[in-house]
């Protein structure tokens, strides 16, 4: 064996000490760092979250922060879809009329040639007057085709939002309260009509 100074003794069992606790600094980092990020997905999916069909859950109310549905799902109604927008109407009927013209719209040309006017057409023909609707560009800022477009109808105080998806052709919509400027829409919408 070879002759090892006592200080050499020491040094060793003390830097995997070091290294031990750094390994376990790490661990404990991602860990916290899991929970933190699985918390806010299950927050942010909440928020999300189609309403329940069992009456559970939170209430459809433009008080709150949205109520998703997505369009292409057949959820059993209890009386028939509205055939056209009925501005005395409640808002969830006129929600699955807007739905249902939008799935219709989407559906009925390839998703590459779906624009916001095929989709504002459609509301127009269900009823929903033109100045009450704002909807996203076709283009991008960078002059590519805009992989999801947004289109709103504003009633009263609440807006039908509904979104188009390109890449899966599917179509969601919610209710939700208008923005503080009154729109339903953020950011630059292109005109409609």
């Amino acid at each position: 064996m070879s002759e090892v100074k006592e200080g050499e003794l020491r040094a060793e069992p003390e830097g995997r000490r070091r290294a031990s606790r750094r390994g376990v600094a790490v661990l404990v980092t991602v860990v916290a760092a899991l929970v933190v990020l699985g918390a806010v997905a299950a927050v942010v999916g909440g928020l999300f979250a189609p309403p329940r069909q069992d009456g559970a859950g939170p209430a459809a109310s433009p008080s709150a922060s949205a109520t998703r549905t997505t369009a292409a799902a057949s959820p059993t109604p209890t009386k028939p879809v509205l055939a056209r927008f009925d501005p005395a109407g409640p808002d969830t009927d006129n929600l699955a009329l807007f739905g249902t013209a939008l799935t219709k719209a989407a559906q009925s040309v390839p998703s590459q040639q779906v624009s916001a006017k095929t989709l504002t057409d459609a509301l127009a023909a269900a009823g929903f007057g033109a100045g009450a609707m704002q909807r996203t560009a076709d283009q991008t800022s960078a002059n590519l085709q805009a992989p999801t477009l947004t289109v709103s109808v504003r009633l009263n105080g609440t807006c039908l939002v509904g979104q188009f998806v390109r890449q899966d052709a599917s179509v969601s919509v919610e209710l939700a309260a208008p923005i503080s400027t009154g729109a339903c829409l953020i950011g630059q919408t292109a005109p409609v009509g």
